[in-house]
């Protein structure tokens, strides 16, 4: 691809959005930021962004954001307070879908339907909806590292021809922990080992719902059963996934623990260019790489994750929008960290499922569990 990429980024102010800028800014002659949104209300890094970049578009969550953005700029921005307005402009190539949480749903999919490319860091959509996202299965690249590392090993291969996939988690700051999990507080949670996220998704990685995540888009993504795909521990954070095929061979991919790099695999895709973080592994300084069998009993988030995953229909959306409650409620302090999984698990309990042949069906879904999550307290 030799022309200059014209990006819909969703989810520009937040951690995975701050690293395609960081690319963007790398390569002004492959990307260019044509549109942005943001979920948040940091007016101060938009502004210097949009400063920074000049995008066409800007969509921002309300008027009052939109009417102080624009006494702001001295530059002919436009500005929006709907991301599907930026999903459907014609001029984009790709949409990278940034942000946390069932935002990002609608404009994914009227980007899809506009035949863009979209690039998925956004758990919720995949895991919500991925019965919808069948029909654009081509259209779609993983920005995770442990879906680019399995979008790589899988390249040519037969889905006859694999036995396992193995998705590896850092196992987050308390994987090998004697601590109480009643007594961690959300500044200890937040400390991640190797990763540099958000903060919704470093939590989830120490609760491994993020694995557990990551295993529900796998299925969609690769089309592996749920008794294909196993979990790893590797706290090295080095391989970033591995697949094991019928005739025993086994192929994994290693890289540095640098988010850019999936990010960029995603947008060069099918090209190969060099690497814009100029981070490189030194096989030579390796000492060790350890896997581990996860305890599912003290980390049930997994377990729950694979459950719901199993059962279909509205219970993936219904997990994924009460985990991003209790993940709230634990980050304001108003439940404990080992109540994560017991309000997810009440939610599930009490959820009646419904088969998923519509946005309008994954929406009610997700609103009744963000609400049922609020009447355990």
């Amino acid at each position: 691809m030799n022309k200059t990429q014209k990006i819909c980024l969703l989810g520009a102010t937040g951690s995975i959005g701050s690293q395609t800028l960081d690319l963007i800014r790398s390569a002004p002659q492959n990307y260019q930021l044509h549109s942005l949104a943001v979920a948040g209300s940091n007016l101060e890094k938009l502004i210097s962004i949009i400063h920074e970049f000049k995008p066409k578009l800007v969509a921002v969550k309300n008027k009052e954001i939109a009417d102080n953005l624009k006494l702001a700029l001295k530059h002919k921005t436009e500005i929006l307070t709907d991301l599907n307005l930026l999903a459907s402009d014609s001029e984009i190539d790709n949409i990278i879908v940034a942000v946390v949480g069932s935002i990002g749903l609608e404009p994914t999919f009227i980007a899809l339907k506009n035949n863009k490319k979209a690039i998925i860091a956004n758990k919720e959509t995949l895991v919500a909806a991925g019965e919808l996202i069948q029909p654009y299965k081509s259209q779609i690249i993983p920005a995770d590292s442990e879906h680019v590392a399995l979008h790589q090993c899988l390249a040519g291969c037969q889905k006859s021809e694999v036995k396992t996939l193995y998705l590896t988690a850092s196992g987050g700051p308390f994987y090998n922990s004697k601590l109480d999990f009643a007594q961690i507080k959300p500044t200890q949670a937040l400390k991640h080992p190797t990763w540099n996220m958000g903060p919704k998704i470093t939590i989830d990685s120490a609760t491994l719902m993020n694995k557990g995540l990551e295993v529900i888009e796998a299925t969609v993504l690769f089309g592996a059963s749920y008794e294909q795909i196993e979990v790893l521990i590797h706290p090295q954070s080095l391989v970033h996934s591995l697949v094991e095929f019928i005739d025993g061979n086994i192929l994994a991919q290693l890289g540095p623990n640098d988010m850019r790099l999936a990010l960029q695999y995603a947008l060069d895709w099918p090209e190969r260019k060099p690497n814009l973080a100029n981070k490189f592994l030194n096989l030579k300084q390796m000492s060790k790489l350890e896997f581990f069998e996860p305890d599912l009993k003290r980390f049930k988030c997994l377990q729950l994750a694979y459950q719901a995953g199993k059962m279909g229909k509205t219970y993936p959306a219904v997990l994924s929008a009460a985990d991003e409650i209790a993940v709230e409620l634990f980050l304001q302090e108003r439940i404990s960290f080992a109540q994560i999984p017991e309000l997810i698990e009440k939610t599930l309990d009490k959820h009646q499922s419904q088969e998923v042949n519509s946005l309008e069906i994954i929406k009610q879904a997700d609103k009744w569990a963000r609400e049922q999550v609020y009447s355990f307290l």
